[in-house]
């Protein structure tokens, strides 16, 4: 099969790897064209001058692009693709693509819309998960995705849903993070480091590791997500909340605050499990497994 990929950002390299170790002839478009060249000098793959060069007589279509871009590429390719041909995207919010996806599966397009639940650093050939959010039809949609992606779990979500559940697991834990890592950059971190305990090791690695991201990206998540902004404003008013009992020094609804969250949690978690799981994902780091 021959697959072209649409920027070859971390991501889009991410399945070049992946789809050349699956057997499959791979080309590379992308707007930096030296640094694209060079990544595909050195994986022996081919370089298209053009994302339509790309797309023409490939037999699937993966646009690994920014966000905002998705759309415009969409539309770039549309005509140079083959009918029988595939084309996906993995875009980490639906909302501001969703238009153009449908625009194209309703022109007779075979069109997946793909969220991948890892980032470009897990292993090729672990057994990871990625959404799939329906365009048209969602059950030929989901065969074909386990058939692309047969060593991944694929999960169906409805894009209302999706963005939802993205504004919490991705837009909150970005923003919580970067306003953490705001404050922690004008300390000593060096220090901080070597007098934190667990805790704190294990929330500055999660601090740093998303300020290594692209910030067109994390801005993308922030900006492009319709609940985003209900999710953080939620967020900040159980801050100011929980703040407004320390300044008071009221420990009893401090106390009753946190009983509170423990129970509706434990009714749901194996809060000991993730306790255990934190001191496991220390003890691989400090021995360098991951």
């Amino acid at each position: 099969m021959k697959v072209a990929i649409i920027g070859a950002g971390k991501m889009g390299r991410w399945f070049t790897r992946y789809f050349i170790q699956q057997g499959h002839e791979v080309s590379i478009s992308d707007i930096n064209e030296k640094s694209a060249k060079r990544f595909a000098e050195t994986m022996k793959i081919s370089f298209a001058h053009s994302n339509p060069e790309a797309a023409r007589s490939s037999d699937l279509v993966m646009i690994c692009t920014p966000i905002e871009t998705v759309p415009i590429v969409m539309k770039e390719i549309l005509d140079y693709v083959d009918p029988s041909a595939p084309i996906a995207e993995i875009s980490s919010i639906k909302s501001p693509v969703m238009l153009a996806l449908k625009k194209a599966a309703s022109s007779g397009k075979l069109i997946l819309s793909l969220h991948p639940l890892f980032g470009p650093g897990a292993e090729i050939s672990a057994r990871e998960r990625m959404i799939l959010v329906p365009v048209s039809d969602a059950n030929s949609e989901i065969n074909l995705a386990r058939e692309l992606f047969p060593g991944m779990e694929i999960l169906p979500v409805n894009l209302e849903r999706h963005d939802y559940v993205m504004s919490l697991t991705l837009s909150l834990i970005y923003y919580a993070n970067i306003t953490l890592a705001s404050i922690l950059a004008q300390e000593d971190i060096k220090e901080l480091r070597r007098l934190g305990g667990t805790t704190f090791r294990i929330q500055l690695m999660l601090s740093e590791s998303i300020m290594s991201e692209d910030p067109a990206l994390c801005a993308s998540i922030q900006m492009s997500n319709p609940y985003a902004i209900q999710s953080i404003e939620k967020f900040l008013s159980e801050a100011h909340k929980l703040l407004s009992y320390i300044r008071g020094g009221d420990e009893e609804k401090f106390r009753n605050f946190l009983k509170d969250v423990h129970s509706t949690l434990a009714k749901r978690e194996n809060m000991t499990r993730s306790y255990e799981d934190m001191y496991k994902a220390l003890k691989a780091i400090r021995e360098g497994k991951c």
